[in-house]
């Protein structure tokens, strides 16, 4: 009997917990009952729930990727060359040009330095090509920038052209 009266009670205890949580189904609070479409809208930031557009979107994010530049550095320099300022003029233009994305400048640095010194290099860049863009017309709201410093190598190798590959500033495509 006593068994009969555990089980019944688990059985009871489940399928009050097996239910909608109390926000998905309040409808006395006055809020709009199509209101899970919007939170998940916001919640995902490309509209997914409407049109199920996720392939379509990551295409879109990826032919932005392809349209931009990684921009170049001397060894030890934070500084912006012509060569790299024409780039980098080409890559603000194609920004300008279409709305739907943010950036991600990655400033990396090669194998030489220290940890410490390759982050803080690696921001400078990040930081220099975030101050073009941003005086180009690009709004901050669509800039990020982040330093890895020489901790993600492009290229592997320790002569002057994998070296050379490995001092740029990364431009990353992100979703709105």
């Amino acid at each position: 009997m006593k068994k009969t009266v555990l089980i019944f009670m688990c059985c009871l205890l489940a399928g009050v917990g097996a239910g909608c949580r109390p926000d998905d189904t309040d409808t006395d609070s006055g809020e709009n009952p199509d209101s899970l479409t919007f939170i998940a809208e916001d919640t995902l930031d490309v509209g997914v729930w409407l049109d199920d557009t996720v392939t379509t979107y990551a295409d879109e994010l990826a032919e932005h990727q392809i349209a931009l530049n990684d921009v170049f550095f001397d060894y030890n320099s934070e500084d912006l060359s012509a060569e790299m300022l024409t780039i980098l003029m080409a890559d603000a233009d194609y920004t300008m040009n279409n709305q739907n994305f943010r950036l991600l400048l990655e400033g990396h640095c090669d194998a030489r330095g220290t940890i410490d010194y390759n982050l803080a290099l690696g921001e400078r860049r990040a930081q220099s090509v975030y101050d073009y863009l941003l005086n180009y017309g690009i709004p901050a709201s669509r800039l990020e920038t982040v330093s890895y410093g020489k901790e993600r190598p492009f290229v592997s190798g320790d002569d002057d052209w994998a070296l050379s590959q490995n001092r740029r500033v990364h431009i990353r495509v992100l979703p709105e």
